[in-house]
């Protein structure tokens, strides 16, 4: 049987198993862009059980010791001083991706003793209906950030990669809006093995929404394309993207982006409803709430490297929720968009008033309870990636906000690199200096207030 015919009776996991020589191949075939599925074929063949169908269009990617081992890395580290840290030979375990019988989870020796972690559906924090009135245009935007100052001051971007973890970008739509043709690393973007666009050319869309916001602050950012919202297990055409979609992405990121003197990670995704987790609350395998799930050690390099990592906080708030939320909107911040070294966004409208379908905290119970962090700017009229039938849609969604956010970020790296600045404390800064709204700060539905950037850069002495 092929893995999408198990569906209905088979469960999609992320299992741990120790190094051969085929899985350190499989992962070297990832970096260097090549099918992993010639490669993987021969671990398939001598591994083969009735109750476990490896997928071998996964390939497999290191975690070293194990999924709560994080290699000793440093914001210093760059090149291949780097990269020798994380030698995928120097890794006692991998992750490949599987298609279990639910039945044989419980045996004692099942995956030969070793663990198995959910890979559940993921989504965009995509554009809203319910909230389809623009409340204000980009330059109500940039007014409200006050982008002049940054750009008067150098903080433009120049020098920061943004990656933007999405559904793609479409690089000519962004240059007939913006009127200008934005930088784009192709040779450090990464497209999914069952993708065929190129970077820069996917389909008009969220990603390219997300690359306008970022853009809209620092226009001279250099964008990174990493369409893992596209990617799938071979053949599912009925699901999303996965998180194991976004474990492959990631250590490619990582691998590819080392040396990168700034990098943003833009992540405007997120899971939709704790149904969508396999795994029963209080399972280790679950992903949502569960903060030894194998995704943080990749979020844990990345900001260990120097990176910065935005997220969408989602858009399950109380008041108008998405459809997708089913009407649940309590702990509805889960998985990585809870994590301590993340900084996830709220949204409010240009009048500085909370959208009603911004999720708030706490988050899910297990995680960090304290979020969003900070506030960002979204329902505002700007990169017209959608027609609807009263003309084009706004930018909406904390999905926007993200974006805005990260455009901030990368607007202050521009000056304050993070051998300067670590990740941590530009995430102190950006709370200390929001704008406070709501009462008590921080609070569950702002966090501790609105971005504002060019207060951090006061704060980091990088604007008079």
């Amino acid at each position: 049987m092929r893995p999408w015919e198990l569906q209905s009776r088979y469960i999609r996991v992320l299992a741990q198993r120790d190094q051969h020589d085929v899985l350190v191949q499989a992962a070297e075939d990832l970096i260097d862009g090549i099918s992993p599925v010639g490669t993987m074929r021969r671990y398939v063949h001598e591994n083969a059980a009735p109750d476990f169908l490896i997928d071998e269009a996964f390939a497999a990617v290191p975690i070293w010791d194990g999924a709560d081992h994080v290699p000793v890395v440093s914001v210093k580290d760059r090149g291949e001083a780097a990269r020798s840290r994380l030698a995928l030979e120097k890794s006692k375990k991998f992750l490949i991706r599987a298609y279990v019988d639910p039945a044989s989870l419980s045996k004692p020796n099942f995956n030969n003793g070793e663990p198995v972690w959910s890979d559940p559906d993921l989504g965009g924090a995509s554009t809203f209906p319910a909230a389809n009135q623009a409340t204000g245009d980009v330059d109500a935007v940039r007014q409200d950030l006050d982008t002049a100052t940054l750009q008067h001051n150098g903080l433009s971007g120049a020098g920061v990669a943004v990656a933007i973890v999405d559904t793609g970008i479409y690089r000519p739509h962004l240059a007939r809006r913006l009127g200008f043709n934005p930088a784009l690393d192709i040779g450090n973007s990464w497209t999914p093995p069952t993708v065929a666009t190129k970077p820069g050319l996917n389909r008009v869309g969220h990603g390219t929404m997300c690359a306008y916001g970022v853009l809209a602050v620092a226009p001279n950012v250099t964008l990174l394309d990493y369409p893992l919202l596209l990617g799938r297990p071979a053949g599912e055409h009925t699901v999303r993207a996965t998180i194991s979609e976004m474990v492959l992405g990631y250590f490619v990121l990582i691998w590819r982006t080392i040396p990168q003197a700034a990098l943003v990670v833009n992540n405007s995704w997120g899971i939709f409803h704790p149904s969508l987790d396999e795994f029963s609350p209080g399972d280790p395998r679950r992903y949502i709430d569960n903060p030894m799930h194998p995704f943080r050690l990749y979020v844990s390099l990345l900001t260990s490297f120097g990176a910065d990592v935005v997220f969408a906080a989602g858009n399950c708030g109380k008041g108008c929720p998405n459809a997708v939320c089913l009407q649940r909107t309590a702990g509805m911040i889960m998985g990585a968009n809870t994590y301590h070294e993340v900084l996830t966004l709220g949204a409010c409208d240009v009048h500085d008033v909370r959208l009603c379908y911004s999720s708030q905290g706490p988050s899910i119970a297990g995680m960090f309870p304290q979020k969003p962090d900070v506030t960002a700017y979204t329902q505002y009229l700007g990169s017209k990636v959608q027609r609807g039938p009263r003309g084009f849609e706004p930018d909406t969604g904390t999905s926007a906000a993200c974006a805005v956010a990260s455009g901030c970020v990368a607007a202050l790296r521009s000056r304050r690199p993070p051998t300067a600045t670590d990740p941590a404390t530009m995430i102190a800064v950006l709370q200390a200096t929001a704008q406070p709204v709501g009462g008590a700060v921080p609070n569950y539905d702002y966090g501790f207030g609105i971005l504002r950037p060019v207060a951090a850069g006061h704060s980091l002495g990088i604007i008079p």
